[in-house]
């Protein structure tokens, strides 16, 4: 027995052609928009660090541990990088994330946390903010979350870029959220 073979046939009418290149195009731009980015986005200059005693929402402590590669204690606080999602600890990929934070913001290190004022907490009473560790070495011009992100050690987490107050900051933008 011969089995007949089918071709596809675009449709005649000029509105159903219409359509499905709508949807070809919506899934291409779906597909581009999930798409992780491989490339390090451009540096836009950091902004300056203002004293914390001015933002509601900020305080400065010193870092007594890191749990992994997006939590630490800083002055008795659990701490959530926001916007920030790095690999678990128990993944091949963990040990690396997490070794970075620690060279970021080593124990004892001074710090300085800006909590997100929309989404103070996360579900499991961490307060999710923005870290800066170690005025002075260098790295305190750029916030320990977009730092992990940067170094490719962390992704950013997209899902949350529109319910975080940080989603519309500069390094923000500029690693993906909009």
């Amino acid at each position: 027995m011969r089995r007949r073979q089918t071709r596809f046939r675009l449709p005649r009418s000029r509105a159903a052609r219409t359509l499905l290149l709508l949807i070809a195009l919506a899934l291409a731009a779906h597909r581009l928009w999930l798409r992780p980015t491989t490339q390090t986005p451009p540096s836009l200059p950091a902004a300056p660090l203002t004293p914390c005693e001015q933002i509601p929402g900020c305080f400065s402590g010193s870092v007594t541990r890191v749990i992994d590669g997006d939590t630490l204690d800083i002055s008795g606080h659990r701490i959530r990088l926001v916007l920030v999602d790095a690999p678990e600890w128990d993944t091949v990929a963990g040990p690396p994330s997490t070794a970075l934070l620690r060279q970021l913001c080593p124990e004892g290190s001074e710090a300085t946390v800006h909590q997100d004022a929309w989404q103070p907490e996360d579900q499991y009473g961490r307060i999710l903010g923005v870290v800066w560790c170690g005025a002075g070495s260098g790295n305190a011009d750029r916030s320990a979350n977009e730092q992990m992100i940067r170094s490719g050690r962390a992704r950013l987490y997209r899902h949350f870029c529109r319910d975080s107050a940080f989603g519309t900051e500069r390094w923000a933008v500029a690693l993906g959220c909009l």
